[in-house]
C-alpha cells in the first residue's frame, strides 16, 4: 500500500479554526485549474486551496459562525464548482442549498430549507447550468433538482432488490456515461442508476461481496473507472475493479 501526505489540515490530526487546520472534513472536489475545495463542516465554511499549499481560503461560510443568515453555513457537507468557479454548497443543517460566487460574502438561495430535508451530496446535473443531483439522507432519497423550483424533476429511491429502496444516501459520482453512482450508507451499497432509469441497480454490497462495506459515504473513480469507496465504520477506502 502507498504511503499517503497530508495537503489539508494538521498532520498530527489537530481541529482547530484557522486557515492551516480543518474540523470534520467531509465533501471535496476540485476546480478546472486544480484548486482544491473543501467542505470543512464544523467550521462552517468551504475552504479553497492552491497546489502544494496548506493555506485555506475561505470561499463560503464564515469560521465561528452557524446561522441560517446567507452570509452563514451549518455544518456543509456537499460542495461542487462550476467552469465559472461558483461553488454549490449542500448547506446540510440550514436544510437548503446555497450558491457563493467568487468572492462573494455572502450565498444566494438556490433550494429553499422549508422543501428538502437533509443534503448532504450535491452534483451538477450533466449539461445543465441550472440543475443539481441531490442525495437527501433524511428521506432516503436522491432527487434531480431545478434552481428556485417547489419540487425536484426526479427522484431516485427505488432499488432493484428484495428492500427496494434507498437508506441513508451521500456521496455520489457520475461515470462516463454519465449513469450516477450512490453510497447508501444506510443499507452498505453503492446503486448504479443509469441514464432515464429510476430503478437502481447494485454493483458493490449485498450478498456475497467482499469486503463487506459499513456506511459507505464517497464514493470515486479513477482514469480507468475503477472504483474507490470510502468506507465510514471499517476505516477504509475499498477499490473494486472496474464496474
Amino acid at each position: 500500500m502507498g504511503s499517503g501526505a497530508t495537503i489539508a489540515g494538521d498532520s498530527s490530526g489537530s481541529s482547530g479554526s484557522s486557515s492551516t487546520v480543518l474540523d470534520n472534513p467531509v465533501g471535496l472536489t476540485f476546480d478546472k485549474n486544480g484548486f482544491m475545495y473543501v467542505a470543512d463542516s464544523q467550521n462552517n465554511r468551504v475552504q479553497r486551496f492552491p497546489r502544494n499549499s496548506l493555506t485555506g481560503t475561505t470561499v463560503a461560510g464564515q469560521a465561528g459562525t452557524s446561522s441560517t443568515a446567507l452570509n452563514s453555513l451549518r455544518r456543509p457537507f456537499g460542495i461542487d464548482v462550476d467552469d465559472d468557479l461558483n461553488v454549490y454548497v449542500a448547506d446540510s443543517d440550514n436544510q437548503r442549498v446555497v450558491k457563493w460566487v467568487p468572492n462573494a460574502t455572502s450565498g444566494i438561495l438556490l433550494i429553499d430549507r422549508n422543501i428538502i430535508g437533509k443534503p448532504y451530496g450535491i452534483l451538477l446535473a450533466p449539461n445543465s447550468t441550472n440543475q443539481v443531483y441531490l442525495s437527501d439522507e433524511s428521506r432516503n432519497s436522491v432527487y434531480l433538482w431545478t434552481f428556485s423550483a417547489s419540487n425536484p424533476d426526479l427522484t431516485l429511491r427505488s432499488v432493484n432488490d428484495s428492500i427496494g429502496t434507498l437508506g441513508r444516501p451521500r456521496g455520489m459520482i457520475y461515470d462516463s456515461y454519465n449513469n450516477l453512482y450512490v453510497a447508501d450508507a444506510g443499507r452498505s451499497l453503492i446503486v448504479r442508476y443509469c441514464v432515464n432509469s429510476t430503478i437502481g441497480d447494485i454493483v458493490v454490497g449485498g450478498s456475497g461481496s467482499t469486503p463487506v462495506l459499513n456506511t459507505p459515504s464517497a464514493i470515486a473513480f479513477d482514469s480507468n473507472f475503477n472504483l474507490y469507496v470510502a468506507d465510514e465504520n471499517t476505516n477504509q477506502v475499498v477499490k473494486y475493479a472496474r464496474i
